[in-house]
């Protein structure tokens, strides 16, 4: 799926997240969204997600506006997006495989489609041997990779990836850096960070300042 935004525009309230913003992120690429705190980067990948609908301008997915989708539809078509948040996001009353079938319950697949898709998600990032264990029992680097299994187990054709390094030593950025690589072989990755960083080569980048691109 090709992503683009024109003249996307964000608010809150008196404060302006995202101004004017005309980027794309063609499909199968590899996208850094770089820059300082409060720069826009988490409200983008939220607006390219359909989370946050712009306040002015417009997000497409491949040729369709999403402004023009009926909530239904918007539901429908964010299916074939995966999104690996900064905090985790995972459920403590639940085990690391209750955690990752959850986007699949969620979306009524059967339990035992569910149950193998599930499966393969952890196999890929090297948590089978701990599916019955909570969050709270998981080093920070196998949070991330339980976060990134929850995010592809729905086979999504877009990974985006809010700060997957944060709070991270060198040796875990680098594993989770290679990971991402792998599981978004094929699909549309977009990554935001405060920096961009070696161990996560990409084929662009886009850098926000105070909501636009800063551009040289």
């Amino acid at each position: 799926m090709q992503l683009s935004t024109h003249a996307l525009t964000l608010r809150f309230g008196p404060t302006t997240a995202l101004s004017a913003l005309t980027t794309n992120f063609p499909e199968g690429s590899r996208t850094v969204v770089w820059g300082p705190a409060g720069g826009g980067k988490t409200s983008l990948l939220k607006c390219l997600a359909g989370l946050l609908r712009p306040t002015e301008g417009e997000v497409r997915w491949d040729d369709v506006s999403t402004s023009g989708l009926s909530a239904e539809a918007r539901r429908a078509a964010q299916v074939d997006f995966g999104m690996v948040f900064q905090t985790d996001a995972l459920f403590d009353s639940l085990t690391v495989l209750d955690n990752v079938l959850l986007p699949l319950r969620n979306r009524r697949v059967p339990e035992a489609e569910a149950s193998a898709r599930a499966h393969e998600a952890l196999r890929r990032v090297g948590l089978s041997h701990a599916l019955d264990r909570r969050p709270e029992h998981l080093s920070g680097g196998m949070k991330k990779r339980c976060g990134v299994a929850r995010a592809i187990v729905a086979r999504p054709h877009v990974l985006l990836a809010d700060d997957p390094f944060s709070g991270l030593d060198p040796q875990t950025e680098r594993s989770i850096a290679e990971l991402l690589l792998e599981v978004s072989e094929g699909r549309t990755l977009v990554v935001a960070l405060p920096d961009p960083v070696d161990a996560l080569p990409v084929t662009r980048t886009v850098r926000l300042v105070d909501g636009a691109e800063a551009r040289g």
